[in-house]
Order: C-alpha cells, then structure tokens, then sequence
C-alpha cells in the first residue's frame, strides 16, 4: 500500500532542526564595551600630555632651564611656552587653540612645576590645567610625576606618574573620572626621541556613570615618533577592564605603528581600529 506524506511530521522535523541550530549557535552576545572605548580616549588625552611634557623638558636639556630653545611649533604652531625660574614653573599657553603636525588640536593653558632635574632620583614635576583640551575633550585633575631612578648610561628614567582628581569632559558635557598609578620607564634617545613602558592600574567612573577598574597585565609600549604622527594609542601590551560584572581586555598588537588593537570578552572578539 502507498504510504501518504505525513506534513505534520515534516512540521516536527523542520521545527526540531531549527531548535537544534538554535542550541548548537554558540556565538556570544556583545557586552556594552562603550566603557572600554572612553578608557581608550582618555588614555589617548593623557599620552598626548605625557608627549608634551617630555617635549618641553627634552628641548630644555631636561633641566627646567630658563634659558631654553623650545620650539613651539614642536607643538603647535602658535603655542607659547614661558619658564619661570624664581617659581620653577613652566607654562604651555595654547590660547584658543592650534593643531599639532600630528593632527591634534589643543587649547587653554598647562602648568608645570617642577623641583629640580629630571635626570635626578626624587625629581617631581606637577601638572596643573587651566581651560585645558584635547581634540575637544576638557581635561582636568593634578598629575605628579617622581623619577624613581635612572641609569645615565642607557638614559633610562623610571617614573612612578600618579592622576588624582583626574576628569576628562566631553562636548555633551558627560565625563569619566580617573584615578590611575603607573610605572612609566622611559629610554631617550640623543635625537630627542624616546621610547615608553607603561604599568599599573586605574579606577573611575564611566559617562554612563558606574565604576570600573583597568590593569595593565602585559607591558604597554609607546614610541615618540608614533605620538607625534598621530598614532597616540599603544604599540603592544594587553589592558584589562573590569565593570558591571564583566571581564574585558584589549590587545594593542605587537609593535606596529598602527591603530588596531583586538578587544576580548567573555566568549568572545573583535578586531578594532582605535580612531
């Protein structure tokens, strides 16, 4: 006898393999990474300040000098520098604002005092803002730099960089607070150049307004010739995140010159190009 088609159970049969695919999908949500992304401008702001205040102390025979030849265009054309010697202060005006070769636009007014040589252990040089931004973002809060140590035959300075009271402002007017203390070992080059390592770790409040935490677990790297191209974000080393629960981490690579850095989450990743 012919056997009839039995629909209902095809219905059964295409329903359970949908509901099997659906099972077997083990693709992973995204998680809310905005956090991540702000962390990453805000350290981009800071790197920027890092990079002019080496800047400023390098043309200066990294002595606070008086006397020194400080190109502003090294900066920005239009930028004012002015060193106090009786205050043992150095002012970098910006006025209304100039862009760098590198493409980065400042304005307002960055003040650093200093105790003596940078060269000398126990050296300390604070960073003070007045209307001071970045690109459009405000920064604010008090930086304390201290040389920890350094080795005159390879000109590498270990620097303990502490952020206290640090804001950084948006357009819109939201803004992430930051804490953060690291270990930055710097080596100079004779042409003015340097090369960075950076470890430590911050705490902070997102523009969404819950906390977070960041470490850095392997070495972050920078170069001067990089920053004053423009790429301002780190070479390599791997940051890690915490906030509402959630684990995150971003890879910057391994050394390029570049923007690309890959972003990690639970069960999951995706490559980025950190603009």
């Amino acid at each position: 006898m012919k056997k009839s088609f039995n629909f209902f159970t095809l219905f059964l049969l295409m329903f359970g393999a949908i509901l099997v695919s659906s099972c077997n999908d083990d693709s992973a949500p995204v998680p809310d990474l905005s956090v991540v992304n702000e962390d990453t401008e805000v350290n981009r702001t800071f790197e920027d300040l890092n990079n002019l205040t080496l800047t400023v102390l390098s043309n200066s025979g990294l002595s606070a000098r008086t006397t020194a030849n400080i190109p502003s265009g090294n900066l920005c054309e239009g930028a004012l520098v002015t060193l106090d010697e009786a205050k043992k202060k150095i002012t970098v005006d910006f006025g209304e604002g100039c862009t760098s070769a590198g493409g980065v636009t400042r304005k307002g007014i960055v003040m650093l005092s200093y105790t003596g040589n940078l060269l000398f252990t126990g050296a300390k040089i604070t960073t003070t803002f007045d209307g001071y931004e970045v690109d459009g973002l405000k920064v604010e809060g008090t930086r304390t730099l201290i040389n920890k140590g350094a080795n005159l035959e390879t000109n590498t300075i270990s620097l303990d960089v502490k952020i206290q009271n640090g804001k950084v402002t948006w357009p819109d007017a939201t803004f992430v607070t930051l804490t953060s203390d690291q270990v930055r070992d710097i080596k100079l080059s004779a042409q003015g150049g340097y090369e960075a390592s950076v470890t430590g770790n911050a705490t902070g409040t997102s523009r969404n307004g819950f906390e977070y935490t960041s470490s850095v677990t392997q070495a972050l790297t920078y170069e001067k010739s990089c920053i004053d191209s423009g790429v301002n974000v780190p070479l390599s080393g791997i940051l890690e995140f915490q906030f509402r629960g959630i684990e995150a981490s971003v890879d910057y690579g391994d050394g390029a010159c570049d923007k690309l850095a890959t972003i990690f989450y639970p069960d999951g990743s995706k490559p980025v190009t950190l603009d």
